[in-house]
């Protein structure tokens, strides 16, 4: 037992406060006591993973919600607008739905691409 528990300490890094938690909640989901420390293990590896999922690491500058730095730079609707004008004169797919109207009526407003262009590839 007290090699599960070095182990659930050392490899998973889980607080003994933490162990016991887990510990209480099989306990309440599952009534009948385990079959000594080897029947928590699993338990123990989910508790330190779901804990290692909440926790960011170290110098992580990444928001809450989302991959993205929290100080990351956002595009201008220049650069958007741009952007979007290269595929729209180009000659490669370009599905129906992938610009907004937002980003077409800049394209136009900007001179990017012409009406026509747009009907073509589907977008007016």
């Amino acid at each position: 037992p007290r090699e599960h528990v070095r182990r659930w300490i050392t490899d998973l890094g889980l607080t003994e406060d933490r162990i016991v938690a887990v510990a209480r909640d099989s306990r309440s989901t599952h009534p009948n006591p385990p079959d000594g420390p080897r029947a928590l293990d699993r338990a123990m590896e989910r508790a330190a993973r779901s804990a290692e999922a909440r926790k960011p690491a170290d110098g992580d500058k990444r928001s809450k919600r989302g991959n993205k730095p929290a100080d990351a730079r956002r595009a201008s609707m220049d650069e958007i607008a741009d952007f979007y004008a290269g595929l729209v004169n180009g000659d490669g797919y370009l599905p129906s739905n992938a610009i907004s109207n937002t980003v077409r009526n800049a394209m136009l407003e900007r001179g990017l691409v012409t009406t026509e262009r747009l009907r073509e590839r589907g977008v007016a």
